[in-house]
């Protein structure tokens, strides 16, 4: 192992370990935390995460975007995990942290997988965003690996290897249907040989009338080259994708919400300027289905995650460097 992978893989460890409840729970919000996977193989896309869903419990989310939207929701009474390390097991599926790289399974019903994802960039920090009276939220993110693996639909298994991936882990204490609704993305470029990737986050109001704040990373080989935030950013939407999500999970949650909704624009359109630094990005919305999360507050009222394929291009300029690239991405809208 070089200098600089044994560096990464201790960041890594210092950073993205399993924080479980904190011992002085209290009133509040429960603690929620999760685990979240995005692998990318040119013709299709895969999520991948596990979720501690603040009731002790926890659930494993797996989604497949190829020519289509399919999902499936595990729930798991009894996720075994220890908080202070990577390794966790939801029942049929987990993630286990060895020699610097990430493995992660899913044996279960739906979209079976197992992959090994080789860090490529170091870790970035960012604690406490607000989302509102006593709620907050903390991001660990890495945002390119290089994944190896396989995935299996219908008993037909597809291997892959050297695909780009992204990985984040969140955790913090707030309630689903609380004063906040997001729209966060990442993409990548076609080329493997690019080194850039992207993400950008915009965080609102429940009701969408207030931004409380904006993001921008740009990435260069795996290292954090500008984060422009706040002021820096501005954000604008085009369009609205067809009313109709192309799927729901779970099923039964889906009964409770309108057949049609307007979630995600068409288009997706971030301008961010630092100094003489400049980047701008245009996604297109393709395909998209929905994750159903029932309020914290209100059982009979749900969340929307809108888990979005997309197709980015970035353009800019950086330290009189320029900035071009075109790839697939992913983009997710919370509403209700």
């Amino acid at each position: 192992m070089s200098t600089s992978a044994a560096t990464r893989t201790a960041l890594l460890e210092d950073a993205d370990y399993w924080r479980g409840p904190p011992a002085d729970v209290g009133g509040g919000w429960p603690h929620k935390e999760w685990q979240h996977f995005v692998i990318f193989g040119g013709e299709w896309t895969i999520l991948f995460n596990l979720n501690l869903d603040g009731t002790g419990a926890a659930r494993t989310i797996t989604i497949l975007d190829r020519e289509g939207w399919q999902g499936h929701v595990a729930h798991c009474r009894n996720p075994r995990f220890r908080p202070g390390r990577l390794d966790a097991t939801f029942d049929q599926a987990g993630m286990r942290w060895r020699d610097g790289r990430y493995e992660i399974w899913q044996h279960g019903t739906g979209v079976r997988l197992e992959g090994v994802l080789e860090p490529i960039s170091t870790p970035s920090l960012t604690h406490n965003i607000h989302l509102g009276p006593g709620a907050h939220l903390s991001w660990c993110l890495i945002p390119r690996l290089l994944a190896s693996g396989w995935f299996e639909v219908d008993g037909q298994r597809v291997p892959f290897e050297g695909r780009l991936a992204y990985h984040d882990h969140n955790w913090g204490r707030f309630g689903w249907g609380g004063d906040f609704s997001w729209d966060w993305g990442c993409a990548v470029p076609d080329d493997l040989a690019s080194p850039w990737t992207v993400i950008f986050a915009r965080m609102n109001d429940r009701a969408r009338h207030r931004t409380t704040a904006t993001s921008v990373f740009l990435m260069k080989d795996g290292r954090h080259v500008r984060y422009f935030r706040n002021a820096e950013v501005r954000f604008e939407t085009e369009g609205q994708m067809a009313p109709r999500p192309s799927g729901r999970v779970p099923a039964a949650a889906a009964l409770l919400v309108p057949d049609e909704d307007h979630d995600v624009p068409r288009w997706t359109r971030f301008e961010a300027s630092k100094g003489e630094d400049t980047l701008s990005g245009q996604v297109e919305a393709r395909r998209r289905g929905q994750v159903l999360i029932p309020a914290d507050n209100d059982l009979c009222r749900i969340v929307r995650l809108n888990e979005v394929h997309t197709r980015v291009r970035v353009e800019g300029r950086i330290a009189d460097e320029r900035v071009h690239f075109e790839g697939p991405g992913v983009l997710e809208v919370v509403r209700g």
